[in-house]
């Protein structure tokens, strides 16, 4: 059986169609033809195996990673980036249109020059004594010596981690990196790390400022409660704008540098900020956004994080920054305190997680009606769900910025204003 790619799923899977059914397949591209076997059918769909590429698409790339076949970590490293951009931006306006109802232009892809190396941050997996990441749609590991999407010294790091005699004793590490190339690593178990002194002086020959252990029961949370230092600072420093930001290690920064400074820069011009603004900043972080728009008169952060929250008033006095206030708690149950206690907040900023905004946040905002919303969002389908949901509002541009280079991910910008 042959068909030819048209499409990618939400999951990065390629889509064509066989004797009128949907298939999904893992390994193509966009205008490849391929030989299949089906491995799970359904109903309305199928889902295959590529046995072989009969005619390989124009638009197919060599990977530069020795692991793509593999690895789920990365699902667009055979197909060439500006087609990546390309589809990226078609899938966000298809997506706006099917799920919001919403037809607004949406922007061409704000891209990268060079799409490799740029990661400051990674979560590999441990699994008996080898380093790596899991296959796709499984917990098959994958090892690794290197990643070509991650920052450099995350890359020296790796070397030394998957030669330590201790790794055995772990179940996930995470590193991350700074704009100065430094390191902070955490080691995720369930019990007692070992042979960790002998790692600490290998890692020391690295640029590495912080060494934590993290100790995690349930797997279905990224860190447990308790926190280890083992060497160096509480936290790692990292820039912004000429802007420095404290991140402790479970606070959540972008993970593309380069990226995230255009997707911020389009996010403050989308705002617009004047003198007498009074802006909410909602799922607020470590501040990273709200010290961006302090010239208004007010900015307010809301965030569920108490650490993130913590490191965003530290990182307000770090930048002489005093017009700002950052209020720790679910935004559901904040928001409507902060309307009670009468401050006229005239913009808010929306900068989710991939859920998206809780309906009564939108309904509470409706009740507000603040002449600017911008709405930044890693999840086109959420983001979509949401934008239908705003009353007495238009969508006045949408623009996508490529935040996850050579994955199906995106991130995108949306202009929302009172009509």
């Amino acid at each position: 059986m042959e068909i030819k790619i048209i499409d990618f799923d939400h999951k990065g899977r390629g889509f064509g169609r066989y004797d009128g059914k949907s298939v999904f397949l893992d390994g193509g591209v966009i205008g490849d033809t391929v030989s299949f076997e089906v491995v799970e059918s359904k109903k309305k769909f199928d889902v295959a195996k590529i046995l072989d590429i009969v005619k390989e698409s124009e638009d197919r790339v060599v990977s530069k990673c020795p692991y793509s076949k593999k690895c789920g970590g990365c699902d667009f490293l055979e197909y060439k980036y500006s087609m990546q951009k390309k589809w990226k931006r078609d899938n966000v306006s298809d997506t706006m249109n099917k799920i919001g109802g919403i037809d607004t232009k949406v922007e061409n892809t704000i891209g990268m020059e060079n799409p490799f190396y740029y990661r400051n941050h990674i979560q590999l997996k441990v699994v008996d004594g080898k380093l790596g990441y899991f296959s796709k749609n499984s917990k098959t590991l994958v090892e690794v010596k290197r990643c070509i999407i991650a920052e450099k010294e995350i890359n020296r790091a790796i070397e030394v981690l998957k030669n330590w005699k201790g790794l055995r004793s772990v179940d996930e590490i995470v590193i991350r990196q700074n704009k100065k190339a430094e390191l902070m690593i955490v080691l995720i178990t369930k019990n007692e790390v070992k042979k960790v002194n002998g790692l600490l002086s290998e890692l020391l020959d690295l640029n590495l400022r912080s060494l934590f252990v993290n100790y995690r029961k349930n797997e279905r949370f990224r860190f447990g409660r308790e926190f280890k230092k083992i060497y160096g600072e509480d936290y790692i420093e990292d820039e912004l704008f000429g802007l420095k930001f404290r991140l402790s290690p479970e606070s959540f920064f972008q993970v593309n540098r380069i990226q995230t400074e255009k997707l911020y820069n389009t996010a403050i011009e989308y705002m617009g900020i004047k003198p007498d603004d009074v802006i909410m900043d909602l799922y607020s972080g470590i501040g990273s956004i709200s010290l961006l728009m302090t010239d208004a008169k007010e900015v307010v952060g809301v965030e569920v994080v108490e650490a993130a929250v913590e490191n965003a008033r530290q990182n307000s006095e770090l930048n002489n920054k005093h017009n700002t206030r950052f209020i720790a708690g679910r935004v559901e149950d904040i928001i409507d305190s902060l309307i009670k206690e009468g401050t006229k907040f005239n913009k808010i900023m929306l900068d989710p997680p991939r859920a998206g905004v809780d309906e009564t946040v939108i309904e509470k905002i409706n009740e507000v009606m603040p002449e600017r919303i911008v709405y930044i969002s890693c999840n086109p389908s959420t983001q979509a769900r949401d934008l239908k949901l705003f009353k007495g509002y238009k969508i006045e541009k949408i623009q996508p910025v490529d935040m996850f280079c050579n994955s199906v991910h995106v991130e995108t910008i949306a202009l929302i204003q009172k009509i």
